[in-house]
């Protein structure tokens, strides 16, 4: 397990849950706890899996985006929906995380705030994540 995300207020881990090397993917138990002034949040999102070509894109685009003012980088499951999208607008960051059932009962989303130094701390524990793909 690794902390993706790790600050004072928000805090997302993910945990190796599943591998296929049919089509090379990885299974990751997503854990996400918000913490608010006076309430406190947790989701987590079992077995949501993702094309290891997609989690390398994903890698590159946020090391990207730290040298740029403004973009996003986007890391969809395999059905291609969106689980993690942040955006960065000059200091600002936007961490926007989404789960969906995968029966379309129902979705889940969850938008906070932060700084843009915090990409390139992303980035880096992603990258120093050890791959075997």
């Amino acid at each position: 397990m690794f902390h993706l995300i790790r600050n004072s207020e928000l805090e997302v881990t993910l945990d190796v849950s599943g591998v296929d090397d049919r089509l090379p993917s990885v299974a990751f138990n997503v854990g996400i706890t918000w913490k608010m002034p006076f309430q406190k949040a947790s989701i987590e999102i079992l077995e949501c899996w993702f094309e290891c070509s997609a989690i390398d894109a994903f890698h590159s685009d946020l090391k990207s985006l730290v040298s740029l003012n403004s973009g996003a980088a986007t890391l969809s499951d395999l059905s291609n929906n969106p689980v993690f999208i942040f955006t960065k607008s000059e200091n600002e960051v936007i961490a926007q995380i989404f789960a969906q059932d995968t029966a379309e009962m129902g979705q889940i989303s969850l938008k906070v705030k932060g700084y843009s130094n915090e990409l390139s701390e992303i980035a880096e524990k992603l990258g120093a994540f050890e791959k075997w793909w």
